[in-house]
């Protein structure tokens, strides 16, 4: 990592909340250049960031990258590359005990100390919520997919070994654990990291995204459904039945709101999602924080749809951060090899 340059891309403190009224204008662009995140710069000064965290898995490489996510993803910057060990069985998985790995984007789940689980799964394991809604949707099966240590270093040079998991160096997991929260750390795997992240479809779905909340705020109900694909379903209902629920709620509230902050989107070559911390006011008596993720698909036409609407009562946060912190992930070749002697179980 060079030294002597700004981390200028870092450091998205600022609360983005804004109040939708009018529709959103719509700016696409038509550049499919593919986004190549550069490499992190550090001070010699202690500098504190803050930012969102990805963690993206290269299937084909047999590397995992730790970046940051600010508002516009070209300026990402790498913070840290990793080697890796996947699942036994080409392909994304399908079905439980298939031995693949899945492919799409997660989020981390709660983390398991080591000393809890059987040797070879190392020192930790970062669950990650496979199966996701979309999975669930194509009606993908299995479970217990992680991040996670191993028992030997060797494992790692094995290559295709795991049942469907992500395997690391110890030392590796450790450190990803504070940097990949809980229910916070977003984890993208994919054949080809290349096809992640489109600028295109980026700015689409974002575009999108901001004017389905127009409509929202403004009650439009034919415009808000508009952006919902024919096979969406919500609790049992599908999208005209949605569309009928909404109008009703829509039309109890004299007045009403909706403002959100730390909007992201990723776009993968299966489907996209874009998440915000969502903050709702009906007549000032019905109140909804929290946090909102939309799963998009794309049409046959090539058109941008939400497939599935996730709210939770958590929200989003960024990860804070260090200079010294970000050089405690580095070493001069880029990919650790931990050694068997630093199996220490990192905090939790």
């Amino acid at each position: 990592m060079a030294r002597g340059r700004t981390c200028t891309a870092v450091g998205l403190t600022a609360l983005l909340a804004v109040t939708l009224g009018n529709a959103a204008a719509a700016t696409t662009t038509a550049s499919t250049t593919n986004i190549k995140p550069n490499q992190i710069a550090l001070n010699s000064a202690a500098n504190n960031y803050a930012d969102f965290i990805v963690l993206m898995v290269n299937k084909s490489s047999l590397t995992a990258e730790l970046l940051t996510w600010p508002e516009k993803f070209t300026d990402s910057k790498v913070l840290k590359s990793f080697k890796i060990a996947i699942g036994k069985a080409e392909g994304d998985k399908e079905v439980e005990g298939d031995n693949r790995t899945p492919e799409g984007v997660y989020f981390a789940q709660h983390h398991i100390d080591g000393r809890s689980l059987p040797q070879k799964y190392g020192t930790m394991a970062i669950p990650i919520d496979f199966p996701n809604p979309i999975d669930q949707l194509k009606g993908k099966t299995g479970h217990g997919i992680w991040l996670h240590g191993v028992e030997r270093d060797s494992r790692i040079e094995e290559a295709k070994v795991t049942e469907g998991c992500v395997a690391f160096y110890n030392k590796d997991i450790g450190n990803l654990t504070s940097w990949l929260k809980s229910h916070q750390g977003v984890v993208v795997i994919a054949e080809d990291i290349k096809e992640v992240n489109r600028e295109a479809d980026l700015e689409i779905i974002k575009a999108q995204t901001l004017n389905w909340m127009s409509a929202w705020a403004a009650r439009d109900v034919d415009a808000y459904i508009d952006y919902f694909s024919t096979d969406f379903r919500y609790n049992g209902m599908n999208r005209d039945a949605y569309r009928d629920y909404k109008k009703r709620i829509f039309g109890t509230y004299k007045t009403m709101s909706v403002s959100y902050d730390h909007l992201r989107v990723i776009s993968h070559p299966k489907y996209a999602i874009s998440f915000f911390n969502q903050d709702f006011r009906g007549d000032e008596h019905f109140v909804s924080d929290g946090r909102k993720v939309l799963y998009w698909e794309k049409t046959a036409s090539g058109h941008w749809k939400i497939i599935r609407e996730v709210f939770e009562s958590r929200r989003f946060e960024f990860v804070t951060f260090t200079d010294q912190e970000v050089a405690l992930l580095s070493d001069k070749s880029g990919l650790s090899a931990s050694p068997d002697a630093e199996k220490k179980n990192p905090n939790l």
